[in-house]
């Protein structure tokens, strides 16, 4: 009966101590994700100075062609459609 006890004083512990310590720990770890979030964006908004406000970006991937052998045959680039 006393294991018991000392069980159930020990899950009131650790739930009140987790209770205390549980919206600091969030505090922190929110904190620490806007903090890269902020840096990001200064980031962004620094390589921005050259242009002025309004200005539209546009970066644009380029295109990998595809290589094909001449031996297999000619390549038809086509999407299936339901």
């Amino acid at each position: 009966m006393e294991a018991f006890f000392t069980f159930v004083l020990l899950l009131i512990l650790f739930f009140w101590l987790l209770g205390r310590f549980a919206p600091l720990l969030l505090a922190w770890w929110i904190r620490r994700r806007f903090k890269g979030m902020v840096n990001e964006n200064q980031n962004y908004s620094k390589r921005g100075e050259e242009f002025r406000e309004g200005d539209v970006i546009v970066e644009v991937e380029r295109e990998e062609k595809k290589v094909v052998d001449n031996s297999v045959g000619e390549y038809v680039d086509f999407e299936e459609t339901k």
